[in-house]
């Protein structure tokens, strides 16, 4: 009798806290507060990306996804007067977040395409797959996304998890002291920053300063530079067969990306984003993807070492060579029509 009534009192005990995490995932609140949530000191932009989806009724013809890579390359505005110069009268907006992973790209894509009409959808593409998932998949993704993220191999799969009834509880209260005036945030978004936020040609920092993005190396720095970068970047662990299963996370959400944008009628084509003294053509889309979109590439035209800030990041001399690069390839693919 007192094995039975053990056994009943932890069945009920486990049923009760699945019941209760249960009711902290479902928790309702306002999404804004989870990309006001995100934003550091330095360049912030999450805010933003919600409040460009949400809240500006001015199109969204082009719509770039990547990582800071693709902020520091394309100029949405110069490539908006490209554009017209050419007869192409489209609105671009550069929905890139910084740091690497796929996860955080169909975060960013979905809020977006379910949202609003997109012609064409622009995705990062670089020489490297990223097999790690973005360190702050946790502050933007939807539930049910952190629950239905790869399991393996994910890395952060359980701490994700684990964080989550946590962050919907105080999402929920987040939003209820801010419907009553009382809240207080470490954070507080800047007044609208228009249709376009470009980060090519300078960065406003919340400090109030702004820091023009014209860096530039000699071409032995830039080879140093270079070298170093290489040598920290982490090669394939497992043996090629067991590659699907190494780089399961980007792959699966690249899909969902292709997928979610067949659904809503958008046109998907990668854009290279290279680094300095990278491959002539990226080996993924090579390797997985050239049957799937097709690939702008820039890469001829930033061999210059004078291109760059950094090995990953464009200046802003760089920046407008690719723009204007862009532009064309956008006109003469005719992927808006």
């Amino acid at each position: 009798m007192r094995q039975i009534s053990l056994r009943k009192f932890l069945m009920g005990l486990f049923a009760t806290s699945l019941a209760a995490l249960l009711g902290m995932i479902a928790l309702p609140h306002d999404k804004y507060l989870r990309y006001e949530s995100l934003n550091d000191h330095t360049a912030p932009n999450a805010y933003w990306i919600y409040q460009r989806i949400h809240n500006d009724p001015a199109p969204i013809d082009i719509a770039f996804i990547g990582t800071s890579r693709t902020g520091r390359s394309v100029n949405t505005e110069r490539l908006e007067n490209d554009l017209a110069a050419r007869g192409v009268h489209a609105k671009a907006v550069n929905f890139h977040i910084v740091k690497t992973g796929r996860d955080m790209h169909y975060v960013i894509a979905k809020e977006l395409l379910t949202h609003r009409q997109v012609k064409l959808l622009v995705v990062e593409m670089t020489e490297l797959e990223d097999r790690t998932p973005h360190p702050d998949f946790i502050f933007l993704a939807d539930p049910q996304d952190v629950i239905t993220a790869p399991l393996f191999i994910n890395l952060r799969y359980f701490y994700n998890l684990a964080r989550l009834p946590g962050r919907q509880v105080d999402l929920f209260l987040e939003t209820h002291l801010n419907q009553l005036g009382l809240r207080h945030p470490d954070f507080v978004a800047p007044p609208y920053q228009g249709s376009n936020l470009d980060w090519t040609e300078y960065l406003d920092t919340l400090d109030g300063k702004r820091h023009p993005l014209t860096t530039q190396h000699s071409y032995q720095d830039m080879q140093k530079i270079r070298m170093e970068q290489e040598a920290a970047i982490t090669p394939p662990v497992l043996p090629k067969s067991f590659a699907p299963f190494e780089f399961r996370v980007p792959r699966y959400y690249i899909d969902r990306i292709l997928t979610l944008a067949k659904q809503h009628g958008t046109t998907v084509v990668f854009l290279y984003a290279p680094r300095y003294g990278g491959p002539a053509m990226p080996p993924p889309y090579e390797q997985i993807y050239a049957q799937r979109a097709e690939l702008i590439n820039p890469q001829p035209l930033l061999e210059g070492f004078q291109l760059w800030a950094d090995a990953t990041h464009l200046n802003s001399s760089g920046s407008k060579i690719l723009t204007d690069y862009l532009a064309e390839a956008i006109a003469q693919g005719g992927y808006l029509h």
